[in-house]
């Protein structure tokens, strides 16, 4: 077994049982269960926008937050103990909380798929398609936090890592309308391009609240993949740099 696999598996099973997975199920569960149960037969994304503008970034917040402190109170033994680089070790805690993330995500986009079930139009290939792609979506644009967030909190304290990326991605997602091209800027991104795929404005109001905005950022189709590509390079470029930092700072 290669030394990034080593990590990344003594990383999965340090917190398997542990405080980030479970803030990870129960952080997903609310907004989706309170809403996305068919009303009169149709099925309502409001609560989808508002588990991705609010929810998921403080459930990422505290899933990085928990799992760069969690080494930090034990002076670094554990991952010195792994006997692999450390910046292995630091990619392993980034997609540790990746997979996390996408857990909460596919627990939403799990709900959304019961409730469809009993909703007029009934589950769908291509609906089932969409709802997927917009959990993926939620994963990639929010992934810039976790290497932030790792960084912060073992250079600063567990509360600069948690609350800096937390406070940077709710204002991008509420400002959204303030950004030229919010597709490429990923905290607002988060909830733009998530109408690409479902039915919700990044107000959170429905998409035939106002078609023309909804047409407009449902037709551009480059710059949904352009922000989504952006927002994926973001990730493994502050995570580079992070274990770059990790590995020469913990070294010395």
């Amino acid at each position: 077994m290669t030394g990034g696999a080593v990590a990344l598996r003594a990383e999965a099973l340090k917190f398997r049982h542990a405080a980030p997975l479970r803030i990870a199920v129960a952080m997903a569960l609310p907004m989706p269960v309170l809403g996305a149960m068919p009303l009169n037969g149709v099925q309502s994304f409001s609560a989808w926008n508002y588990w991705y503008a609010l929810f998921m970034p403080v459930a990422i917040s505290l899933i990085v937050g928990c799992v760069a402190q969690a080494d930090a109170r034990l002076g670094m033994r554990a991952i010195l103990g792994q006997g692999v680089p450390l910046g292995r070790a630091w990619w392993a805690k980034a997609l540790v909380c990746l997979g996390l993330s996408a857990l909460s995500n596919l627990i939403v986009c799990a709900i959304y798929l019961v409730g469809s079930v009993m909703s007029a139009q009934g589950p769908t290939v291509a609906g089932t398609l969409t709802m997927l792609a917009c959990a993926a979506a939620n994963v990639i644009t929010s992934s810039w936090m976790i290497p932030a967030g790792l960084f912060l909190t073992a250079r600063a304290g567990m509360l600069a890592g948690i609350f800096c990326p937390l406070a940077v991605q709710i204002a991008g997602s509420f400002a959204w309308s303030l950004i030229p091209v919010p597709q490429l800027f990923p905290p607002s991104a988060t909830v733009v391009i998530p109408t690409s795929f479902i039915p919700v404005l990044p107000s959170g109001e429905p998409l035939g609240a106002d078609m023309v905005l909804g047409g407009a950022l449902v037709g551009d189709g480059t710059l949904t993949l352009a922000g989504l590509a952006l927002a994926a390079a973001a990730f493994v470029i502050l995570t580079a740099a992070g274990a770059l930092w990790f590995s020469k700072s913990e070294g010395r």
